[in-house]
């Protein structure tokens, strides 16, 4: 009974770990890398017409950018503060996270589950991650996070008022996300499919239906997302196999390897080419995944109906994904389903709650936990020391060390003189930029891969 006395100093203690883990290294020497800078500059953009200009000639859904400019307007554009928009969204999933799993059901066991959703959230990698990057994945885990607790509550007891709360997380989810529709449409058939209907019986789901309908003038614009040629092309990450592993081990452990593109085969972090075997991925890629897929697998032996509809929803969801991405239509990448990480991270704590024996779940959360933290604390790899290598302030920071004279040039070879600007000042004695876009003959003649690998011999009679 002490759990349940003390279960707000142990969600505190929990958050605190996670502010702290999520505060370290926060503000990267690299600066912002592409894909953040490409999110800011958007939201710096003068407000109406430049803003939405930019908005629409992007692939990501809008609310992301309104958020940010929000959010600048605040507390300005400094690199600590931008990742901070996604810290504060972040450690607030790991909080709701708890509600979800108290939830669940109205035992005391609930608690239980909801502490162990908030430690598994705390100390995820992956969220740890993304945390510290000024991107849309923070926020998608809230909204998620905050669906999934709404749809409980209405699986549980449908009422207008969780009907409201889940219409409005829904549709802000469809609005943060591009595919942020798929999550969202399963997962309101799930809840109609799987509820055991009561006797009296509401319409709060065809009301969450017709809420769905506010969203339709978003159908033109994921469909020329997903119908132009350069979006999704999977030419700078192909499809594997591999990847649905590295999916888990990326979600469970803190072994990052499916960020941007993971390696060829997961087989090979295992035993390599020389067959020599990789006692480190094992112990801290396999080890926690392990656990946690063991521990999802016991949640489902229960069979309650609920589970039942959880997986039903991330069954659904991820084939969906997985076909478009064998059809090249989308990169399967970890965080492109980060909508599902909610659900996995509550079967998590339900099959652990399972276990008959309390010194087996003590053995198993020691196991987890002792991996989680130790390699994040030892690691040069780990979420926080993980460096972004386009980094916009490095070759900045270089030039500068460099000690630049007012006429030498420097010659950028992948992303145009507009894509440092944060980090570049007047003053500065950097005099000239150059990138591969000043060349449009030699960038149509060749890939941007072409252009990447072969420079030297593409760019020869230029110079």
């Amino acid at each position: 009974m002490n759990i349940l006395k003390d279960n707000k100093v142990i969600l505190v203690l929990i958050l605190l770990l996670g502010l702290v883990l999520r505060l370290w290294n926060l503000n990267k020497p690299e600066g912002l890398w592409n894909d953040e800078y490409v999110v800011y500059t958007i939201s710096m953009l003068k407000f109406p017409f430049d803003f939405f200009e930019g908005i629409r000639s992007n692939c990501h859904a809008p609310l992301h950018y309104f958020y940010l400019k929000a959010w600048m307007a605040i507390f300005k554009n400094s690199d600590y503060m931008l990742r901070m928009s996604s810290l504060v969204p972040n450690l607030c999933g790991c909080l709701v996270m708890y509600f979800v799993g108290k939830n669940y059901q109205t035992k005391d066991s609930s608690i239980r589950i909801g502490l162990a959703c908030a430690l598994i959230a705390s100390i995820s990698s992956f969220l740890i991650y993304f945390s510290q990057e000024v991107r849309i994945y923070s926020m998608i885990f809230l909204l998620s996070s905050l669906i999934l607790l709404f749809s409980i509550k209405m699986y549980e007891c449908p009422s207008k008022k969780h009907g409201f709360w889940l219409s409005f997380f829904s549709i802000l989810l469809i609005l943060e996300h591009t595919i942020g529709f798929v999550y969202v449409l399963f997962n309101i058939f799930g809840l109609i499919a799987f509820r055991q209907k009561k006797k009296k019986e509401d319409d709060s789901y065809k009301k969450i239906l017709a809420a769905m309908v506010l969203c339709l003038p978003l159908v033109p614009f994921v469909f020329r997302i997903f119908m132009h040629p350069t979006y999704f092309s999977q030419w700078w990450a192909p499809f594997s196999w591999s990847k649905i592993f590295f999916y888990f081990t990326d979600l469970f452990s803190p072994v990052l390897k499916n960020l941007t593109n993971s390696p060829k085969s997961f087989y090979h972090q295992i035993i390599s080419t020389n067959g020599d075997i990789n006692i480190g991925f094992i112990l801290f890629a396999l080890v926690p995944a392990g656990i946690a897929l063991f521990l999802i697998i016991k949640s489902m032996i229960d069979s309650k109906r609920i589970n039942k509809y959880f997986l039903s929803v991330f069954t659904a969801v991820f084939l969906t994904v997985l076909i478009a991405s064998i059809a090249g239509k989308i990169i399967f990448l970890t965080k492109y389903l980060t909508e599902l990480y909610p659900i996995l991270i509550l079967l998590t704590a339900i099959g652990w709650n399972y276990l008959y024996s309390k010194n087996s779940r003590v053995m198993l959360a020691t196991i987890y936990v002792f991996m989680s933290l130790f390699f994040i604390i030892v690691s040069h790899t780990s979420a926080i020391r993980l460096v972004r290598e386009e980094g916009q302030r490095l070759p900045i920071t270089a030039a500068q060390e460099l000690g630049m004279k007012k006429n030498d040039k420097i010659l950028f070879l992948f992303y145009p003189k507009k894509s440092f600007l944060k980090y570049y000042n007047d003053s500065d004695n950097i005099a000239y930029t150059i990138s591969k876009y000043n060349f449009p003959e030699v960038y149509e003649k060749g890939s941007t891969y072409d252009a990447y690998k072969n420079g030297y011999e593409l760019y020869k009679v230029f110079f």
